[in-house]
């Protein structure tokens, strides 16, 4: 009733959602940061925008079949969006009195 794995799917590791799972760990604990000590949410803040960057990064480095389900566009607009999205964040959330 039950197959056995074969010897060549215990072998092969499917890590093209890891660039993912990174980005989106990291924008997790950003939020949760600020959730959880709200005096200090400017860096939960920042820890999510260094996510986005790490975002642009990630897809600007590794190709379009490595990134996952970061490629979701062309490569340039990825990146910008991103890397802009995350530059955006840090400069917004650097500007706001404290």
């Amino acid at each position: 009733m039950h197959e056995r794995p074969t010897a060549g799917r215990l072998r092969t590791l499917d890590l093209r959602n890891l660039p993912l799972i990174v980005v989106l760990a990291l924008g997790a604990t950003g939020i949760g940061y600020a959730a959880a000590v709200p005096r200090h949410w400017l860096r939960g803040v920042l820890v999510l925008a260094g996510a986005m960057v790490l975002a642009g990064v990630l897809r600007l480095l590794l190709p379009t079949r490595q990134a996952g389900l970061l490629a979701v566009r062309s490569r340039v607009v990825d990146v910008v969006c991103y890397a802009g999205t995350g530059i955006s964040i840090i400069l917004l959330g650097l500007a706001l009195p404290r």
